[in-house]
């Protein structure tokens, strides 16, 4: 077993925040989570939009991961919303490099990212970590959401997880596509030609895990594989044995009810998981197929 950690994480409740507390603590790491609503055993109080926080949390800490950020597509991007979308990512970085004193034995800070890094592409071309940040909102979010983990170089090795559509049990993708399947009214967005990466939960907490263990740092992928977005919802309709009969969705109807972020579901991205699996990591779910049924029966 790898050396035990003291690790505080800061969204260590959210969906992929307590899959990764589980499975930390169940590897012998000395798990604290960080949280708007405290009292629990290693849970400590924070308002990073107050400036508030229990410092008592970075007593003896190691390793810093933060896993924060507003949801992409839970609302409009009207101005405050994507005010609000750079300060719960950038904005959360920056707060706890504020208390950068408080952390004299820190040896890593993990931050999650995001895959929409390079730009919305129509080709098949798989982009590597090296590749240069896109034009368009979510690109100058990711990029603003790196440069604040950077800072933390300053003081350690930063490694920075550029995520892709999460797939799991209990929350992630699948629990805001699986109504209108389940209706069996599956069917495509748009072209359905655009690209979607996607990870299991379960390799998106190994990555993070993995990291720890190896020191990782710099930007990594963390995406299993890319299908395009007919083939990814063709595929969901026959885990769940539901028809996949219906035409596609117009563009125009999701730009008029979701506006700019329709860009989220009509425009795609390819990406490369080359770099990570060069450290050694080896996906559990590498598969659509098998990360479904899994997601779907758990």
């Amino acid at each position: 077993m790898a050396e035990s950690k003291k690790i505080l994480i800061a969204g260590g409740t959210g969906f992929i925040g307590k899959a990764l507390v589980q499975e930390l603590s169940q590897a012998g790491h000395d798990v604290r989570i960080l949280s708007r609503k405290s009292g629990a055993t290693n849970v400590f109080s924070w308002n990073p939009d107050q400036g508030e926080i229990d410092v008592a949390a970075f007593e003896g800490v190691q390793v810093l991961i933060n896993l924060c950020g507003s949801g992409i597509a839970e609302q409009r991007w009207t101005k405050e919303r994507k005010k609000d979308l750079l300060s719960s990512r950038a904005g959360t970085n920056a707060f706890l490099f504020s208390k950068i004193d408080h952390m004299p034995h820190l040896e890593q800070f993990i931050s999650a990212s995001g895959i929409n890094a390079y730009g919305f592409d129509t080709s098949d071309v798989q982009h590597a970590e090296t590749d240069p940040f896109g034009s368009d909102f979510l690109s100058h979010l990711v990029k603003e959401w790196e440069n604040s983990a950077d800072v933390f170089t300053a003081k350690c090795p930063v490694m920075k997880v550029r995520i892709a559509v999460v797939l799991g049990p209990d929350g992630g993708a699948l629990k805001r596509m699986l109504p209108a399947i389940k209706l069996g009214a599956g069917s495509p967005l748009g072209t359905g030609k655009q690209f979607m990466p996607w990870i299991h939960a379960a390799d998106l907490v190994g990555i993070i895990i993995h990291a720890i263990d190896h020191q990782l740092s710099g930007a990594y992928n963390a995406v299993a594989m890319c299908e395009t977005n007919r083939v990814f919802m063709k595929e969901l309709a026959q885990e769940l044995k539901k028809p996949f009969i219906f035409p596609a969705v117009p563009s125009f109807v999701l730009r008029a009810l979701f506006g700019e972020m329709a860009d989220v579901l009509l425009k795609g991205t390819s990406a490369s998981n080359h770099k990570i699996k060069d450290t050694g990591y080896c996906f559990k779910y590498g598969s659509l197929a098998a990360a479904l049924k899994n997601a779907l029966s758990s």
